[in-house]
């Protein structure tokens, strides 16, 4: 489909506005958050504000009255001839389907509702518990934060790095996360969950620790949790992994950043 050039520009403008004002609203709600690493937002943010000053560059300037009265004062073989000439510069420079393009990811940005990854993404992603996770170079791994200090990555990594992972048994672990229930585990149990973004939710991948708590059952897949208990050795998948023997157990709203940064 051809429309008039000046047609399109607005249409563009509309959409890149559209798009600037649709990350300023997952910035001020913190939804941003539920897809890429924090680390990027003054990047989006920077982003957004050009998007909205492209908008305003692309926008037509409104037609004066000297030109509105031009275009009804023409005769009729001349307004015909404009609009022909109007016309012949819509269908060289201005194809609908190139806005229509562009206004695809802020129609699927309004229709999807924004939800953090959860249980269903393990379904596909699968879950971590032992496997080494480094991060980059701006963010060394830190294994001397004290026990309590350490969230559902940092056990796993600890973990991952000793030489003997029993030298963990005993020490106080408080962590929070969502409730998991993986296929074949015994009866009590459930894996504590986070998700580690390194640049957004499609690099997603999901840890988490084993919890021993007699009630596990009843705990809902996807509800968020703060567990504390004492550090020890289970097994998951046939390989060694931290377990925590939960002595309290709590519901918790989900953090502002469900992820955790590798």
């Amino acid at each position: 489909m051809i429309v008039s050039l000046r047609t399109h520009r607005s249409l563009q403008a509309l959409v890149l506005a559209g798009l600037g004002l649709f990350l300023l609203q997952k910035i001020w709600t913190g939804t941003l958050y539920w897809y890429i690493n924090q680390r990027f937002m003054l990047l989006i943010l920077l982003a957004a504000v050009g998007l909205l000053a492209l908008a305003r560059l692309v926008l037509p300037k409104p037609r004066t009255k000297a030109e509105m009265a031009e275009v009804h004062e023409h005769d009729p073989a001349e307004g015909h001839a404009q609009h022909d000439h109007e016309h012949d510069h819509g269908s060289k420079a201005a194809p609908l389907w190139g806005v229509l393009f562009l206004a695809v990811p802020l129609v699927l940005g309004l229709l999807v509702p924004a939800r953090p990854l959860g249980s269903a993404a393990i379904a596909n992603k699968g879950i971590n518990t032992t496997a080494p996770l480094t991060a980059g170079s701006s963010a060394p791994v830190q294994l001397d934060l004290a026990s309590t200090d350490r969230n559902v990555l940092d056990w796993v990594r600890a973990f991952n790095y000793a030489s003997d992972p029993a030298t963990y048994t005993g020490q106080p672990a408080d962590v929070i996360g969502f409730v998991y229930h993986a296929d074949g585990l015994p009866e009590g149990q459930f894996l504590v969950s986070r998700f580690a973004v390194t640049c957004c939710a499609a690099d997603a991948m999901a840890v988490g620790l084993l919890v021993h708590w007699p009630q596990a059952a009843g705990l809902e897949n996807n509800s968020w949790v703060r567990v504390r208990g004492a550090m020890t050795v289970g097994t998951f998948g046939g390989r060694a992994t931290p377990l925590i023997e939960a002595d309290a157990l709590e519901g918790v709203a989900a953090p502002d950043q469900p992820y955790l940064a590798p």
